[in-house]
């Protein structure tokens, strides 16, 4: 026996494609998860303290905490966010960092450092991509690092320990 196939008049509609979501396709390389950048982490080392100005013990503070208006999500317990998220900070202030609350410990000192972050970040890239020796990209980070201790601190610009 034969069974009886019954096709719509016009025949079936075509299958649909299945496509990446829109917002996926349209996404940042760094909104599409944990971007590693070890040239960028080596420079980020070599700045000043954006704390204090202290040159000693320098590291690359991952900064976890989120801010919508900064596009920046929290990369959820345990996972560390992107390398473009970070800051130089000295080991101590770095371990304090990450002993409370985060926004408070960068509230307490008057600076943004998702702000901070993004332009060592967009700067170091920039730099980096002309093929600037590292002295001058070096020199160009520590102005950024600097402003933002200046604004928060009051000190007169290149002032550190």
């Amino acid at each position: 026996m034969m069974a009886l196939r019954i096709v719509p008049e016009g025949g079936w509609p075509p299958i649909p494609q299945k496509t990446a979501h829109p917002d996926r396709a349209r996404k940042p390389a760094r909104e599409r998860g944990r971007q590693e950048d070890p040239a960028h982490l080596a420079l980020i080392r070599k700045l000043p303290c954006l704390v204090t100005g202290s040159r000693e013990r320098i590291e690359a503070a991952h900064i976890r905490m989120s801010d919508a208006a900064m596009g920046k999500r929290n990369a959820g317990v345990g996972a560390k966010p992107s390398d473009c998220w970070t800051v130089p900070l000295s080991a101590e202030k770095h371990r304090e960092q990450h002993e409370g609350n985060e926004r408070w410990f960068w509230e307490r000192h008057g600076i943004n450092p998702l702000r901070v972050a993004e332009r060592l970040y967009d700067l170091s890239v920039a730099l980096r991509g002309l093929g600037r020796p590292e002295a001058e990209i070096v020199q160009a980070l520590t102005a950024i690092v600097n402003k933002a201790r200046a604004e928060a601190t009051g000190e007169p610009i290149g002032r550190g320990k």
